[in-house]
């Protein structure tokens, strides 16, 4: 792993994801993604998952809303632009 690696996995571990908080992300598409985190739990095995409400959103008229489920990193990886809490 090069210290580039390192530092990019020691700034993804400081994100704090909480139930209430929301986050986004822009796709290459030009869609925005906003997830409010339900819920953070660990699975049997431990490892940690983020139950989130996804919405997808080109325009006004363009909107799509889900259910889904993450695990942590995934997640942080994913939706690095916390926006605040719902």
């Amino acid at each position: 792993m090069s210290v580039i690696d390192k530092l990019a996995t020691w700034h993804r571990r400081r994100v704090e994801v909480r139930e209430g908080l929301v986050f986004q992300a822009q796709t290459g598409n030009g869609m925005r993604e906003t997830a409010r985190v339900l819920s953070v739990a660990s699975d049997p095995m431990g490892i940690r998952h983020v139950n989130y409400e996804l919405t997808i959103e080109k325009s006004e008229a363009l909107r799509y809303d889900y259910r889904r489920t993450l695990n942590l990193e995934s997640f942080i990886d994913r939706y690095q632009q916390p926006v605040g809490a719902a």
